[in-house]
């Protein structure tokens, strides 16, 4: 990490950046998710601002992809950073004034997710770029830890802090952090090598040309195929976990927030380890493995306590990060650089049928236990990872 930093200190400005976005970004989703169930007592309203969260990436962020292939990638970011600080000040104040309201939730969660949807590809894809390294899997793991640091932090500080601030002051809290990512933006050096050649093709060639070579593709396209229906499955804790500790389990914010460490945890623990040890070979088995050990470790959450849960949480997110450390490196090994903001893009994707997976568990959450549906979730988990081994995702 330290050799990555030296020979290119704008890594570290886009990451120092992101990585404290991302801590406002996480802080602020666990205040939501608690003071939406606090208000309503209902998973399936919880659901609903999710899905609403999500209906904007099933377009846009494949037109971000496009656009960002022809367009400076650091002016793109550092635009959506300003806007994204400016929406959630105002929005913030402005609720010193009114009290919660859910319908307000859902407006502005459907624009900053929005926002976020062609801000994503556009940020992966420059990554590369910045760094300029030829070491794509240590780039990945760095990457991936970067932004576990930051959910490890953010979830122990928000468990403490959603007793003692009002959820307007989460929001302003996120928005400056928006600020600082724009303002570490401003240093980083960075030059768009394919702009004047994709100014050349119409948006909409673009367009087509990136959806056939994803489609050409096929370890790519597999990848992100099951990546997108086992989203389906893995909402449901997004959906059903904060439910079960508060309502199930009679627990505290504290103890959701000490869960959602151990997840980071987890996840941080396994990126250490892969930015120093790289997976060589039968990736695309061990993809599929960590998907399918996931899922099974979902159906055990029906049976533990709390102190179980941690350590259940603990080893789904280290699970879960394998498969997205595989699946990330597939998309920056597999792609040509002129497309790589297009298949970042369609990508992106794989929240295609998520907004699905938040409806129908926030409706499961609702007619039987939320540790039940988070079972369930993890058999269709295991299905789907088995179907895998059927394609050509194992060659990888």
């Amino acid at each position: 990490m330290r050799s990555l930093f030296s020979k290119n200190h704008s890594v570290f400005f886009l990451w120092t950046g992101q990585g404290i976005s991302s801590i406002g970004s996480i802080v602020y989703s666990m205040a939501l998710s608690w003071y939406v169930i606090n208000e309503t007592k209902s998973p399936f309203v919880m659901g609903t601002v999710l899905l609403v969260g999500l209906l904007p990436r099933i377009v846009f962020s494949i037109i971000s992809g496009v656009f960002g292939d022809r367009i400076s990638k650091k002016k793109f970011i550092l635009s959506i950073d300003l806007l994204r600080f400016i929406i959630t000040f105002v929005w913030g104040v402005s609720l010193f004034y009114h009290s919660f309201n859910i319908v307000e939730v859902y407006i502005y969660t459907f624009v900053l997710s929005l926002i976020d949807a062609v801000f994503n590809p556009i940020y992966n894809a420059i990554l590369p770029e910045v760094a300029n390294t030829d070491n794509l899997s240590r780039l990945v793991s760095i990457n991936q830890m970067v932004f576990k640091i930051a959910s490890i932090l953010a979830p122990t500080f928000a468990g403490i802090a959603i007793i003692k601030l009002q959820f307007n002051q989460f929001i302003i809290l996120n928005s400056i952090t928006f600020l600082i990512a724009a303002l570490f933006t401003l240093p980083i050096k960075y030059e768009n090598k394919n702009q004047t050649i994709q100014k050349k093709a119409s948006p909409f060639d673009h367009l087509k040309s990136g959806l056939k070579y994803f489609w050409g593709n096929k370890i790519i396209f597999w990848s992100v195929v099951l990546i997108s229906f086992a989203n389906i499955a893995v909402v449901s804790y997004n959906v059903n976990l904060v439910n079960m500790i508060q309502n199930d389990l009679n627990l505290s914010a504290n103890v959701y927030g000490v869960v959602l460490t151990f997840y980071s945890a987890g996840s941080f623990l396994i990126n250490l380890l892969l930015s120093v040890y790289k997976i060589k070979k039968f990736r695309g088995y061990i993809y599929l493995t960590s998907l399918c050990v996931a899922g099974l470790l979902y159906t055990t959450v029906f049976f533990v306590k709390t102190l179980l849960l941690y350590i259940i949480f603990f080893l789904v997110g280290s699970s879960f990060t394998i498969t997205s450390y595989i699946s990330t490196l597939i998309l920056y090994e597999l792609s040509l650089e002129e497309y790589r903001s297009r298949v970042l893009g369609i990508a992106s994707i794989s929240t295609f049928l998520s907004p699905v997976g938040f409806l129908v568990w926030g409706i499961v959450g609702d007619v039987m236990k939320s540790s039940s549906a988070i079972g369930l979730a993890g058999c269709i988990i295991m299905l789907i990872a088995f179907f895998g081994f059927t394609t050509s995702i194992k060659e990888y």
